[in-house]
């Protein structure tokens, strides 16, 4: 129970630096820069992955067997494709669809950890 309260925590702050840093860029990108706030921010995620896997392992899931968990797996590279879209546009346009793509995206994501039903097949 410890460790998925420890992955819950990771994921809350994954999400509010991940926010922060998307709109610190479509502003002027000084938060976002920060060497402080890039470190927290790479560190928490590190942490989150780590948390992820060892729930998987320890529960006896496998992406193979677990459609929705497959899924989740997929989902979170095209959340992590999606923030360095955000990162490396140009364009703030391109920045907010960006950004409301992986709101989507993280909705899915939420909705696949806690019914646990696969959205696809």
């Amino acid at each position: 129970m410890a460790l998925k309260h420890t992955h819950l925590l990771f994921v809350v702050l994954s999400i509010v630096l991940f926010y922060t840093r998307a709109f610190s860029r479509l502003g002027s990108g000084k938060l976002a820069a920060n060497k402080g706030v890039f470190i927290t921010s790479h560190s928490v995620d590190t942490l989150l992955l780590i948390t992820a896997v060892v729930l998987a392992v320890t529960a006896g899931l496998s992406p193979g067997q677990q459609p929705w968990l497959l899924q989740k797996i997929i989902l979170v590279f095209g959340y992590i494709a999606l923030g360095f879209v955000i990162a490396k546009a140009g364009a703030k346009k391109i920045k907010i669809i960006a950004l409301g793509t992986a709101t989507l995206v993280l909705l899915a994501i939420a909705h696949l950890a806690v019914s646990k039903q696969s959205l696809l097949f």
